[in-house]
């Protein structure tokens, strides 16, 4: 029989390196340099902060293909992109920004002023207008819906004269609503 692929455990090998782990003990100077190196909180927060809000030139690695294939399309330029870092980057990217605004004829928002900037008078002033204009617009719009059922409110049923077979039966048909 072979024992191709098979391996065999030599269990006094590794009974051996227990014993020697657990006898090797860190010293209490050991423990001591261990936790002030990892418990300096001030230095720990320096090295994390030290690369803050610093920009890194990285050679173009922009990686786009025309056409729609896999990955993140974008419809307005026809592009797609490999990663979303790459699409939102495009997304931001003045060329898209540029050909946003010639299809559709309007900025994007980010371009417009912030409506929290807006004093309270300039608003109430500007809302107003708009309601003007709206009335305005839509003053002599009156629904035909109400129209019509104002005037079938106003229809007087009509009553129909008895027949001799609808007098001698006791009703008039058999169940029909259609007039």
């Amino acid at each position: 029989m072979s024992n191709f692929g098979r391996r065999t455990w030599n269990k006094e090998d590794y009974i051996g390196k227990t014993d020697t782990d657990i006898a090797r003990q860190f010293t209490e100077n050991e423990l001591n340099s261990l936790k002030l190196k990892y418990s300096n909180y001030n230095e720990l927060m320096k090295q994390t902060n030290s690369n803050m809000n610093q920009k890194t030139l990285v050679a173009n690695v922009t990686s786009f293909k025309k056409g729609k294939q896999f990955g993140f399309y974008c419809d307005l330029c026809d592009l797609t992109f490999k990663d979303t870092l790459q699409y939102v980057d495009h997304l931001n990217h003045k060329v898209h920004l540029l050909k946003f605004e010639s299809m559709f004829g309007e900025s994007l928002i980010s371009d417009l002023r912030d409506n929290d900037d807006i004093p309270m008078d300039e608003f109430k002033k500007i809302y107003s207008d708009e309601i003007k204009t709206f009335v305005k617009l839509h003053d002599d719009y009156v629904p035909k819906t109400k129209i019509t059922s104002r005037s079938k409110k106003a229809e007087v049923p009509e009553i129909k004269e008895e027949t001799k077979l609808s007098k001698m039966m006791g009703f008039g048909s058999f169940g029909s609503t259609k007039k």
